[in-house]
């Protein structure tokens, strides 16, 4: 308090320090990643739906790859649920690969398979078409 030049009293007004909070982290690539990764290898568990196991495993290793540019920037705090996310991305990755693969493969022998059959199909309906007694036909 001080006195102004007309002896009245003068009194301050109080100094208001106004602080800005932190930003939040910002932690949802790396939750992503890590959720994109674990549906990705469920899907990979059946190898016909190994393709959509690469692709979510794809989007969250990049998701994945992102969120860790945000931890080396600081703008992130979930450092074990981004290299969680990255690893279960890649190994969707990498299931899903053996998955696409075993599903091509079943393929080509099924279309081997069906192939010998029709050819087995011809001999034996010759077989039975010649046979002339139930025996002959049990034989074919």
């Amino acid at each position: 308090m001080s006195t102004s030049d007309f002896g009245q009293p003068q009194y301050s007004q109080p100094q208001y320090i106004y602080t800005q909070a932190p930003p939040e982290p910002r932690n949802g690539l790396g939750i992503a990643s890590i959720s994109l990764g674990i549906v990705g290898l469920l899907f990979c568990l059946m190898p016909i739906t190994g393709f959509i196991g690469f692709a979510l495993g794809s989007i969250g290793s990049i998701l994945g790859l992102s969120a860790l540019g945000r931890l080396k920037r600081g703008k992130a705090t979930n450092t074990k649920t981004t290299w969680a996310g990255i690893i279960t991305s890649l190994a969707a990755i990498v299931f899903g690969i053996i998955g696409i693969v075993m599903f091509f493969t079943a393929i080509d022998q099924l279309g081997d398979d069906l192939d010998e059959v029709g050819n087995n199909w011809n001999e034996y309906s010759d077989c039975v078409g010649s046979a002339s007694t139930p025996e002959e036909m049990n034989a074919c």
